[in-house]
């Protein structure tokens, strides 16, 4: 009793907090109402059939207290062809006067600040349940209107809480940089589980290639789905059967809310919802959390001189990652973590926690092998490589031999010279456009640390390592 008690208390506070006044849904209702009906009456004008509406949380009443983006959709009449998208973009321009930005997705569309908004401004086509897409935007409003017809009002308070749960754990958001969790797929999971507890017990409980059928588009024919959907979580979308509302979600991030729903449930607290601002280490502080590790951290800065979409972005620095520790692995060496910053302009940075030592365990064959033997110690005794042994250890031989590459920073200057990086997978866009990089290690880091605040809180949580919420039993 008294532990429900106490969760009730938790969740009254976070819905304290994160639940919008009605001074402040007054004003986003009413910047909204303004926005769209000016630009319905340029549409108008311009001859255009199509209606500005909004869309996302805020049209379905699920948005987060101090959330200022807001989603307006021009939903054009099915007539047209995306040919019409300039035009529509062009009465939008005119319309919003100054402080926007067009930016490219699966299309163009414009980003605006206005009166303390940002707001984006998204062309798509009017299509019904049943029809194919045109545009990768088309469903939008048909998420709406699903949404809106079936959440109760009671239940969006519950939304309301695992939007902040997921954005205190930090995966919330379908953005490539996140990989994380969409407004849509909260929505979803609470009209499935009912409520922000029993969905965190059903998290709980997943495993991979767990399948969700709100609409039972699959019913009966499951096996058939999850040849469909290869994601880890298979969430299908109710008003299109083809899509999986959950292909956003890394793997990393649906374990961390499995983790985090099962630690919540036995030890309820505030900081999974809003974890304590990180106080970055002092120089002092990084020096002796470097020294300490018994392993090298190895940074490796880009300079990348076009401004790229952050999703584009991020989806290259990741690509260029999973390259680069591929490589080192493949050159025995041993890659603990892995992590990247940017400050979305023109500074990357692509960290490596790398095992410390020039030597590495080099396995030979079963001494029963005779002639594999022999040809094993043939070339381990005269090797000016051969470190320690060969031994025999069990049933095999063993050798400790140096490395091609005596540190890891070595090998990735030498293949990042070559062409930026592209003969081992870095992304063609990032190594075509690689003005400058530089590669250091550990306390050499400093100079940047100084220089970019987000980088100082970036490299100290990598360094502390554990979630803030994970708490010691």
């Amino acid at each position: 009793m008294k532990e429900e008690s106490m969760v009730e208390n938790i969740l009254e506070e976070v819905l304290r907090r994160v639940q919008p006044g009605e001074g402040e849904r007054r004003e986003v209702l009413d910047f909204v109402e303004r926005v769209t009906v000016g630009l319905n009456r340029r549409l108008s004008e311009a001859g255009i059939e199509g209606e500005a509406q909004i869309h996302g949380s805020v049209a379905k009443g699920t948005w987060l207290s101090g959330d200022r983006d807001l989603d307006i959709f021009i939903v054009l009449k099915p007539t047209y062809t995306r040919s019409i998208f300039p035009r529509v973009l062009e009465v939008v321009k005119e319309f919003v006067g100054r402080g926007w930005v067009e930016a490219y997705a699966e299309h163009p569309y414009i980003q605006a600040e206005m009166e303390g908004f940002h707001v984006d401004f998204v062309p798509c086509f009017e299509i019904r349940a049943s029809e194919r897409p045109r545009s990768a935007t088309d469903r939008t409003p048909l998420h709406t209107r699903f949404i809106k017809e079936r959440l109760k009002e009671g239940m969006k308070r519950e939304v309301l809480l695992l939007k902040q749960f997921m954005h205190g754990i930090g995966c919330y958001g379908a953005e490539v940089k996140v990989g994380g969790f969409s407004g849509y797929l909260c929505e979803l999971l609470i009209l499935h589980f009912g409520s922000f507890l029993k969905t965190l017990e059903a998290a709980s409980r997943w495993r991979k290639g767990t399948l969700l059928d709100p609409m039972g588009h699959y019913r009966g024919r499951e096996r058939e789905c999850r040849k469909l959907f290869r994601e880890p979580l298979i969430v299908v979308d109710p008003v299109d059967e083809r899509r999986n509302v959950a292909s956003a979600v890394t793997e990393p991030k649906l374990w961390l809310f499995t983790a985090a729903s099962r630690e919540f449930l036995k030890e309820p607290h505030l900081e999974f919802f809003f974890p304590p601002a990180t106080e970055p280490y002092s120089e002092e502080e990084l020096g002796e959390a470097m020294r300490g590790r018994g392993a090298d951290i190895l940074f490796l800065l880009l300079k990348v001189g076009e401004r790229y979409v952050p999703d584009v972005l991020w989806g290259q620095l990741y690509r260029a990652e999973r390259a680069l520790r591929g490589l080192l692995e493949e050159h025995d060496f041993k890659v603990y973590r892995t992590a990247v910053w940017s400050d979305e302009g023109s500074n990357h940075v692509i960290l490596f926690e790398v095992e410390r030592g020039r030597a590495k365990l080099h396995m030979g064959p079963p001494v029963e092998m005779r002639d594999m033997s022999e040809r094993f110690l043939r070339k381990h005794l005269t090797s000016g490589r051969t470190l320690t042994g060969p031994w025999i250890e069990g049933r095999r031989w063993w050798v400790v031999v140096e490395r091609v590459y005596k540190d890891a920073r070595e090998l990735l200057e030498e293949r990042l010279r070559e062409e930026g990086g592209k003969a081992v997978g870095v992304p063609k866009g990032i190594a075509e456009r690689l003005q400058d990089f530089s590669a250091l290690m550990n306390e050499e880091v400093i100079d940047i640390y100084r220089r970019f605040p987000g980088f100082r809180v970036f490299l100290t949580d990598f360094l502390r390592g554990r979630p803030k919420w994970l708490r010691l039993g």
